[in-house]
């Protein structure tokens, strides 16, 4: 029996190119093997470049603050490389291990200057028979000095050093957001604890246990942070899931429920006029899983559309324009869904496997 992929391969390479659409307006990097980082024109659905990292395999990026730069974290010896979209070329590289230490550093939020990289380290010392493993720290990246320049111990939150979660830097450069079960401010300069929003108290009843899922949006407003958040009843252990909204600037925030919540959500996504939001659902155990997509009206945060995709739940992307849906996984094929009837609209063959998700970027940006 023939598989999906190979029929997807199949359909590909039988039907004619589709036509270029001269109204996508943004070009996708992609970290992919071997140690290089892809970059795909939306309007010719083909790779036009190929940048070389330096240091290994590309796993995470993050868009610099002027939106000019790509970060890049390559696992293998813990580096850091910089990507200038412009020239398409590593302008910086360097690696965070240094003798018997090994760092594991995440987060990767830049400041507004983009001279710092906030995030946390979990910190290994190989002995001649063990490895030491040192209790998680926050830790700050000077991009001059190509180094770790400072770190803090974690907060211990329910008896545990806590760092994980989201990070994001607001636009005045002076505090550190961490997102995870709730939201904790820090100060920049000592990464002190200023204050803590407490998301797992309720804010409608029945309404407790949030989580709060969001991605790297281009389309996303300069200090606003826009995701889905899961809650669970903490008395009948119901779980529902809606849209919040969170002002960098301000400290402000607000939920609004939608309704019963699916086995998972993934990230919103807002269309360029951001009046439309996307994410994939998915229902059912691994295994017996199947997923949809649904498209919210961002005016009345309510679903307007929902449609059911063959395949196993993979991640999704928006296209810069909005009018496509590239769904994606670790294989070297990127699926593309109508936005409007959320119906196939062809595939775009990569050639190698892919290591982290696209990351689209307007072309004025580049």
């Amino acid at each position: 029996m023939m598989n999906r992929r190979t029929f997807l391969y199949t359909i590909a390479a039988a039907a004619a190119a589709p036509a270029a659409d001269q109204s996508e307006d943004a070009f996708l990097f992609i970290g992919a093997l071997q140690n290089q980082v892809l970059v795909i024109d939306e309007a010719q659905n083909k790779i036009v470049d190929r940048i070389p990292m330096r240091t290994g395999v590309p796993r995470r990026m993050r868009l610099s603050y002027d939106r000019k730069k790509i970060y890049v974290w390559t696992p293998a010896k813990d580096g850091i490389e910089v990507v200038d979209m412009a020239a398409r070329k590593v302008i910086s590289s360097f690696v965070l291990n240094q003798g018997t230490r090994r760092e594991s550093f995440n987060g990767l939020a830049p400041d507004p200057q983009d001279k710092l990289l906030y995030g946390n380290c979990s910190t290994a010392i190989k002995q001649i028979d063990r490895f030491e493993i040192e209790k998680p720290k926050f830790a700050i990246v000077d991009l001059a000095q190509q180094k770790i320049v400072k770190t803090v111990d974690a907060p211990v939150v329910d008896g545990r050093p806590s760092v994980g979660g989201n990070y994001r830097v607001s636009p005045d450069g002076k505090n550190l957001y961490v997102f995870a079960e709730n939201v904790r401010i820090y100060d920049t300069t000592d990464l002190k604890l200023l204050d803590t929003i407490e998301l797992s108290k309720p804010l409608f009843p029945g309404m407790a246990t949030i989580g709060f899922f969001f991605r790297d949006d281009p389309s996303e407003s300069p200090g606003t942070v826009t995701g889905i958040f899961n809650s669970t009843d903490a008395v009948v252990r119901r779980s529902i899931f809606g849209i919040a909204k969170f002002d960098l600037n301000k400290r402000t925030f607000d939920f609004t429920p939608v309704g019963p919540s699916a086995s998972g959500v993934g990230g919103l996504q807002l269309s360029p006029d951001k009046k439309t939001g996307y994410t994939m659902a998915y229902h059912g155990d691994i295994g017996n899983r199947r997923g949809e997509f649904w498209i919210f009206d961002m005016a009345t945060r309510k679903v307007v559309k929902r449609a059911e995709y063959d395949g196993p739940p993979q991640g999704f992307t928006l296209s810069g324009n909005g009018k496509r849906i590239y769904l994606h996984s670790s294989a070297p094929v990127i699926e593309m869904y109508d936005s409007a009837s959320l119906q196939p609209a062809g595939v775009i063959e990569i050639g190698a496997d892919m290591t982290s998700g696209p990351l689209v970027v307007p072309k004025h940006l580049v």
